[in-house]
């Protein structure tokens, strides 16, 4: 009888341990069934946008062929870098430099508000030469990853799997189905669920994140109920020892 309950314990504790461990199937993003799928897949989401908005802060280096490089300063303020001189575009799309003042820049890329920019300085400078992008894209990624924290990239658009890379990934106990999204746009604020794990995220139009995006990552019940802190190998070696203990003296 003594035998069998330990039997029916060991069995019980083996059981416990392993549905403590976390199955590839809750980790592996942007699953699919590999049974019924292609080698390859191509999924086609919304647009990303390059072009220059008002409300984007850009970062703009004059130089001319007979001088050496230099930041236009104008009415720029500093950044979070301190050797960069951000413009911010206004509600009309426009930047103010000096010798040219005001300049709109709404809807064009990168390389087209770099000619724009060459071309209205070509009456006051020999030879100008422009380079311009963005740097105000922030993201902050809270919760169960490895790293939270708030990122700053020098380009304006990331994907959320982009972010969760740069927060050191989700740790094993995050929840990656249902991941939360938090949105601010002028006055409206918006709260997104997303599943990292099915292949619809790839096409889905939270795909790609904007700027000021916070990025909230669950634990799973089994950390909520603080299976994490558990010392299993500690647990089972005193059961083991105990039982032997048991074992021998009877």
């Amino acid at each position: 009888m003594q035998l069998n309950k330990q039997i029916v314990f060991s069995i019980f504790l083996v059981v416990f341990l392993f549905s403590s461990c976390v199955p590839v199937s809750r980790i592996a993003y942007v699953q699919s069934d590999r049974g019924t799928h292609p080698s390859q897949m191509v999924y086609e989401g919304e647009a990303v946008d390059t072009k220059i908005r008002p409300g984007d802060e850009v970062y703009i280096r004059i130089s001319s062929a007979d001088d050496d490089p230099t930041n236009i300063t104008g009415d720029a303020q500093r950044v979070y870098d301190a050797n960069l001189m951000s413009y911010t575009v206004n509600d009309k799309g426009e930047v103010k430099l000096p010798y040219t003042g005001r300049i709109n820049l709404e809807g064009l890329s990168l390389e087209e508000a770099s000619d724009k920019i060459e071309e209205s300085l070509g009456q006051y400078l020999y030879l100008p030469s422009v380079y311009v992008r963005f740097i105000n894209t922030k993201v902050t990624v809270l919760g169960e990853v490895n790293q939270p924290g708030v990122y700053m990239f020098d380009y304006k658009n990331i994907n959320i799997l982009q972010a969760i890379g740069y927060a050191r990934d989700i740790t094993e106990f995050g929840n990656r189905r249902d991941v939360l999204l938090i949105r601010e746009e002028g006055s409206k604020r918006s709260k997104h669920y997303i599943d990292l794990l099915d292949d619809d995220l790839l096409e889905s139009e939270w795909y790609t994140l904007k700027s000021g995006d916070v990025v909230f990552v669950e634990p799973m019940s089994r950390k909520k109920w603080g299976m994490t802190t558990v010392p299993y190998n500690l647990l089972l070696t005193i059961i083991s020892t105990g039982l032997f203990v048991y074992t021998a003296f009877n």
